[in-house]
């Protein structure tokens, strides 16, 4: 008899067990209100996670909205999207306004490639790649300065949606920030691509940063602005 109740006893520690361990597990996805998973993908580049949790049903999308992501930050959650446009940075904050939100930083590589997947998805069917403007603004005290000891790839830029935090989103393209065109890159996009890497001039890493102008600019290049990352806290 004892043997029995010992081996029931084992067999529901071992259920729940299991059980707890799905459970941790389901909350490291992000999903946006149509049921679609999205994985952080990619490697985390030190504090704090950049899958969000599960959405728990519902149109409010966890109170992020529809079309929204949401994420979780050590600093909160937050919620992003990327919505297609070659606007300049300007009319990128005006459009983010009118979503209740702001241009959005990245918090990490997690992040960079949840949203460089979004920008793949907002891409024209004969587009293979585009950059999306983000929430990343150059300091005043580096706005003519090259890459220098003072004004450096990981102190020259701040967060202008007062919400990311630290360097670990500070993901540059090989040889970025140059600061280059007689120093008027004041701005930053993050490079969306069907591809790993793209080559006009040089090859370009998807999912890293560059900095570029603040200004609409009109073509049709590899690398031409496609859409704007919008970003704002979770009603709930």
């Amino acid at each position: 008899m004892k043997s029995k109740i010992l081996i029931f006893l084992c067999f529901s520690i071992l259920l729940g067990s299991l059980d707890a361990r799905f459970s941790s597990s389901s909350s490291e996805s992000c999903e946006d209100d149509d049921g679609h998973h999205h994985h952080g993908g990619g490697g985390h580049h030190g504090g704090g996670g950049g899958g969000g949790g599960n959405n728990g049903g519902g149109g409010n999308n966890r109170g992020c909205g529809s079309g929204w992501q949401r994420f979780r930050r050590p600093q909160g959650d937050w919620c992003m999207r990327v919505y297609a446009g070659g606007d300049s940075q300007a009319e990128a904050d005006t459009r983010c306004r009118a979503q209740g939100g702001v241009v959005s930083g990245v918090q990490n590589q997690a992040e960079a490639n949840a949203v460089g997947r979004m920008g793949v998805g907002i891409l024209a069917t004969n587009q293979a790649s585009g950059s999306i403007r983000i929430g990343l603004r150059r300091r005043d005290a580096c706005a003519t300065s090259p890459i220098s000891s003072s004004c450096n790839s990981m102190n020259s830029f701040w967060w202008s949606d007062r919400f990311t935090t630290g360097t670990d989103g500070l993901l540059w393209n090989r040889n970025q920030p140059d600061n280059a065109h007689g120093a008027t890159q004041q701005c930053v996009v993050l490079l969306a691509s069907r591809t790993a890497t793209i080559t006009d001039n040089w090859t370009w890493q998807a999912n890293r940063l560059d900095d570029v102008g603040c200004d609409r600019v009109a073509g049709n290049t590899p690398r031409q602005v496609r859409g704007v990352l919008c970003g704002k806290r979770p009603n709930n």
